[in-house]
């Protein structure tokens, strides 16, 4: 038996399996890798382990004894220590108090004596923090605040840690700085289950990985394993080569020295020069370049947290760049309200659906007679190009399956008549039958000449209909070009492969 064992667990949602007979072994001395793509339900299964969500069935073991009755502090206190996706430091507290705190917790309920503060200035040591140890968290970059994080974890000295997303936010020194932290941390015993979506970390830093897909476990191996593995190259590439149908608007050339493109004889619908976006003093977009032709369709692609939607925060008006310049059809958008974007064509189905879940099918149709379209006309056009949402007219779009709200969303979109469409992970948490038939959508839409620009993670559907794609990593453009070249590099960009 590992240190921790998880037996045959499942969760569910509702209807929605969460997870599904999920078992998983963690062992001392190593530390364990737990990937899969966006919404397969890696942080619900953290959720489990450490005593914040309820299962149906199953079980959770830790050093051989069964923890599933235990509250979240008892489970701590047996010796868990858990890091979070977003920063959980206290940001008014020095670097050195935000790990002293964690030592005078456990001090508190151990009953073991030692002094919390030599405890905080030997972590802080190891982990390399003492050179800022009596500055405020709140005014140091994101880097070394997960650092202090991490920091505080160790100082409830743990055997197990549960890191989730540790490299979000920071650059690859840092990154590789805190991977060979973990790799000599374990070397002591410590035993680390790892949640992330950097892959190179990921692969230098796990001895064994876990990958999780729609809540089920399709593989366990090492690092070189898993990147062969056909089952996890299909779950975040999709099945098939990718292929695109010509425009006839649309000229392909290769300019001397770059990658091929696409030239448009008109001013892009939308244009990023240099921007630099993110969240408070976290920077997530690092001078990004981006084009979208008119007419054209463009895929971003790449793994989660490497800022794809951030990008279409800024595209929509959700988020104002700290720095460069975004442009509509050539004028400048800095500054400009989402509202004042919708009036110039611009319209955004956002991830998670788009819809009131609460009201009828046909309810959600009438909100947008506001657009100055009767109900007669919204509904002719919706039944027209989604069959099914005229038999679900009806029903509450809450209780209709993730695939049909996705179909409403479009609907209520194209009432609209966009110039632009901004598409956010169409594709999440759908079965690959639905997500097809939704691309085929876009596809019909994207011919009658708006222009689409569509975020995703899954590669596979979308290259089949986009004139030209681009992978994003750490928050940069890495590559773009024509779909059937970059299709050829994903794997790297996903699975860290050479």
């Amino acid at each position: 038996m590992g240190l921790l064992d998880i037996h045959e667990v499942n969760v569910r949602f509702g209807g929605l399996h969460a997870l599904t007979d999920v078992t998983l072994d963690v062992e001392p001395g190593t530390v364990t890798g737990l990937i899969g793509p966006n919404g397969a339900g890696k942080t619900t299964l953290f959720n489990v382990i450490t005593g914040l969500q309820p299962t149906i069935s199953g079980s959770v073991s830790f050093d051989g004894k069964s923890i599933d009755r235990m509250k979240p502090h008892r489970r701590a206190r047996q010796g868990m220590s858990r890091t979070f996706q977003r920063l959980e430091a206290f940001g008014s507290l020095s670097a050195r108090d935000n790990v002293r705190v964690a030592a005078e917790m456990r001090q508190s309920w151990s009953g073991d004596d030692f002094d919390p503060a030599v405890v905080a200035d030997e972590i802080m040591d190891r982990v390399g923090l003492t050179s800022i140890a009596d500055e405020r968290v709140a005014g140091l970059p994101t880097g070394t605040a997960r650092l202090i994080e991490l920091a505080r974890a160790l100082a409830a000295k743990p055997r197990l840690l549960l890191l989730d997303e540790p490299s979000s936010g920071l650059n690859e020194e840092e990154t590789d700085e805190i991977s060979a932290l973990l790799r000599e941390l374990v070397q002591d015993g410590l035993a680390v289950l790892l949640v992330e979506h950097d892959m190179p970390f990921v692969m230098a830093t796990c001895s064994m990985i876990h990958v999780l897909d729609f809540g089920r476990i399709i593989a366990k191996g090492t690092p070189q394993e898993i990147q062969n593995d056909t089952n996890v190259r299909a779950a975040y590439l999709g099945d098939g080569e990718s292929s695109r149908d010509e425009r006839p608007n649309v000229a392909k050339v290769t300019a001397p020295g770059s990658v091929d493109r696409l030239v448009l004889n008109e001013i892009p619908a939308l244009e990023l020069r240099g921007v630099q976006a993110g969240y408070g003093a976290i920077e997530v977009l690092h001078r990004i370049d981006l084009q979208l032709g008119v007419g054209e369709v463009l895929a971003v692609l790449g793994p989660n947290g490497s800022g794809k939607s951030t990008t279409l925060k800024v595209l929509s008006g959700q988020i104002q760049p700290m720095a460069g310049e975004f442009l509509v059809r050539g004028r400048l958008a800095n500054g400009i309200d989402p509202d004042a974007l919708a009036r110039l064509g611009i319209c955004t189905i956002p991830e998670g659906r788009g819809v009131f879940p609460n009201l009828t099918v046909l309810e959600n149709l009438r909100m947008m007679t506001h657009t100055g379209q009767s109900i007669d006309e919204i509904t002719d056009r919706a039944f027209t190009q989604f069959p099914r949402l005229k038999e679900r007219q009806k029903q509450t779009a809450g209780t209709m399956s993730g695939g049909e709200q996705q179909m409403l969303a479009m609907a209520r979109a194209m009432t609209t008549d966009p110039k632009i469409l901004l598409l956010d992970e169409l594709s999440m948490g759908l079965a690959p039958l639905i997500v097809e038939e939704l691309y085929q959508s876009v596809d019909h839409i994207a011919k009658s000449g708006t222009s689409i620009l569509i975020i995703e993670q899954f590669a596979h559907d979308v290259l089949h209909i986009a004139h030209r794609a681009a992978i994003m990593l750490h928050g940069r453009i890495e590559d773009i070009g024509d779909p059937r070249t970059i299709a050829s590099k994903l794997a790297a960009a996903y699975l860290g492969t050479n």
